[in-house]
């Protein structure tokens, strides 16, 4: 982390995370613009190299800033999260809209960086996706599937998952306003649906 970014004022740090959060998540690194930031923020372009030194500087720090947050988010979630595993995803789809109250780009760039291909951008994500990854492990570490059908497979019910939810998460944010009630409702309804395929009758009665 930057020490001298957080001598800053919190409202100017704020402005300055969610300006560059929102813009590499919308174009990713490649075609993410710095001018496109100090629009977003209000503040100027000298500014951000002072204290990042360059874009690869910024997105490092983006990245490991957004992992941090979201991972907190995740561990308070997980000391109160149901042994159930679609409850659980479904409250860590609830942790993603809480986090958005600060920084409403955070679980689409968390998305973003998960689907980043630009060799420079992946020279620093390493530990980050890996840190974001073992979040999500931890969140399920005391869940139960002994009522799932034995047919199953974890893994693929897991990527099944991941990859709808990502889905209905990016068709979001192409809105002109991101609708927390709507996305909500897609994922839960989704989950009841998927619950009811992989989970035994009778476990379910």
């Amino acid at each position: 982390m930057n020490e001298k970014f957080f001598e800053l004022k919190k409202d100017k740090q704020d402005r300055m995370i969610n300006g560059a959060m929102k813009v590499f998540a919308r174009n990713g690194y490649k075609r993410a613009s710095t001018d496109d930031m100090v629009k977003e923020a209000g503040i100027s372009k000298g500014l951000w190299f002072h204290y990042f030194g360059n874009k690869l500087g910024l997105y490092s720090f983006i990245a490991d800033y957004a992992v941090k947050y979201m991972n907190m988010e995740l561990a308070t979630m997980s000391n109160r999260h149901p042994e159930d595993y679609f409850e659980t995803t479904l409250a860590v789809e609830k942790t993603k809209l809480a986090v958005r109250k600060s920084y409403p780009y955070i679980p689409l760039f968390l998305s973003s960086m998960e689907r980043e291909k630009d060799e420079e951008a992946l020279s620093v994500l390493g530990e980050y996706k890996d840190a974001y990854r073992q979040a999500r492990l931890k969140a399920y570490e005391k869940v139960s599937t002994d009522n799932f059908k034995d047919i199953v497979s974890m893994s693929v019910l897991a990527r099944t998952l991941g990859l709808t939810l990502d889905g209905f998460l990016r068709e979001e944010y192409e809105e002109d306003t991101f609708s927390e009630e709507n996305y909500k409702k897609e994922v839960e309804d989704y989950l009841h649906m998927m619950s009811a395929l992989v989970t035994n009758e009778e476990e379910t009665e």
